[in-house]
């Protein structure tokens, strides 16, 4: 019994490893007649990037550059000695557009090629995609000017802020990329879009470029290169009224009473701002002077702010440039007078020792004005004309001067504006 034993255990251990070397000859013999008989072998390579690279080509000598492709990657089919074309990858092979062909600016649909691992006999059979539509351009760099935005800024009560007046650090942009697409470039903006509340000058950086076609819309920054990473944005603060306008009267007679004397403007205030703290903004303004003797009915005049405002650290912020002044004339009426040579004198006449001064004029004209009672009153005699010869440079003996009216009544004037000849004579 032992002897059975011994012997099933022996020939059983050797029918085991003679199976398994079976196996192992069996797998040798296939592998060589694999090698011997079928010796090609087909491999799909997936991923290969496309390459961008146009190095010595006819595209790159005319100065154009790659600037991109709807194609990204490829799928190669390949034929050869599978003990060759094993080793092969998307690592070390390479897909690539020949730029030969291409002389000028502009989208090519080339063929894609295949290169890589010259020292390996494969076959293409097929790639995927077989071309590709490739942009071509020439680089450049530009500078644009650059316009401040803060649009999420705001002031606390009695400031404000001129967008107009923003500046920005610094104001020029240098941008590279393709020469169509910076072309299209017709407005720049440093924007900063945070949001705060001033009550002073403060500066901030900015957060954005935002570049714009001439039609206002939005240009993609993809492909270009800005070369300046930092913007500081300076927002000026203004402290700001609201001012109440009026107009003033000139060459009045003393006991004129103006405050009969309405006017109706086109705008009864404005807002001023200043960037002066130690300036302070009055609560009125006057934008004009307006001579007694220009009112007459259907009187209006128009008055520039910014030349009421020029030399000052005043800022209108109204957007309201002119005003229009209009007489309310309603509750007065006109009437015609004439003046004899007895209602008129002479004054302040220069070196009155050496010289007589005699009024020539026999006669004035004039038309006056008031409330219609009142004018019902008015005589020749209430009106008076003098010829203040303060400060006349005189170069002859026969001159002309200036009359300047008075009336007894403190709310009648005269609208006419006339002259009074005058003689001088010697007396030494």
């Amino acid at each position: 019994m032992r002897f059975l034993k011994e012997f099933r255990e022996k020939h059983m251990q050797s029918n085991l490893a003679l199976a398994i070397l079976s196996v192992i000859i069996a797998m040798f013999v296939w592998l060589i007649i694999s090698l011997t008989q079928y010796p090609d072998s087909q491999k799909t390579i997936e991923h290969i990037p496309l390459s961008r690279n146009i190095s010595g080509s006819v595209a790159e000598s005319n100065g154009l550059s790659f600037i991109s492709s709807d194609v990204e990657e490829v799928t190669v089919e390949l034929l050869g000695n599978k003990l060759q074309v094993g080793n092969l990858n998307n690592e070390n092979l390479e897909a690539y557009i020949d730029a030969d062909s291409v002389s000028s600016a502009g989208t090519r649909n080339l063929t894609i090629k295949i290169k890589g691992a010259s020292n390996i006999n494969y076959e293409i059979k097929s790639i995927k995609p077989a071309t590709a539509n490739v942009v071509f351009d020439k680089m450049d760099t530009r500078e644009f000017d650059v316009v401040p935005k803060v649009p999420n800024v705001r002031v606390v009560e009695g400031k404000a802020v001129d967008q107009n007046d923003m500046t920005c650090d610094p104001s020029v942009i240098r941008i590279t990329g393709p020469s169509s697409q910076l072309d299209k470039i017709s407005k720049c903006y440093a924007v900063a879009n945070k949001e705060f509340s001033l009550d002073r000058t403060y500066v901030v950086s900015a957060d954005e470029i935002q570049l714009y076609t001439e039609d206002n819309a939005l240009i993609d920054q993809s492909g270009l290169k800005i070369n300046e990473s930092r913007f500081d944005i300076t927002v000026p603060v203004l402290t700001q009224k609201e001012v109440e306008l009026f107009v003033s009267i000139i060459d009045a007679p003393e006991n004129f009473d103006a405050s009969i004397i309405n006017f109706d403007l086109s705008a009864e205030s404005v807002v001023l701002a200043c960037n002066n703290t130690q300036t302070e903004i009055p609560d009125k303004l006057d934008i004009g002077k307006v001579s007694l003797s220009e009112l007459k009915k259907g009187f209006s005049k128009t008055f520039l702010l910014s030349s009421r405002l020029e030399g000052t650290d005043y800022e209108n912020v109204s957007n309201i440039e002119a005003i229009t002044v209009t007489f309310n004339d309603s509750d007065f009426v006109e009437k015609p007078m004439i003046l004899d040579k007895s209602r008129i004198n002479t004054s302040n006449e220069p070196d009155a020792s050496n010289y007589k001064y005699e009024v020539q004029s026999q006669r004035l004209e004039i038309t006056i004005m008031g409330p219609e009672d009142v004018l019902a009153e008015v005589t020749p005699e209430d009106i008076m004309v003098d010829i203040d010869l303060l400060n006349a440079n005189i170069t002859s003996d026969s001159f002309s001067w200036n009359a300047r009216f008075s009336c007894k009544y403190d709310n009648v004037w005269v609208t006419t504006n006339s002259k009074v000849s005058v003689k001088r004579t010697k007396t030494n």
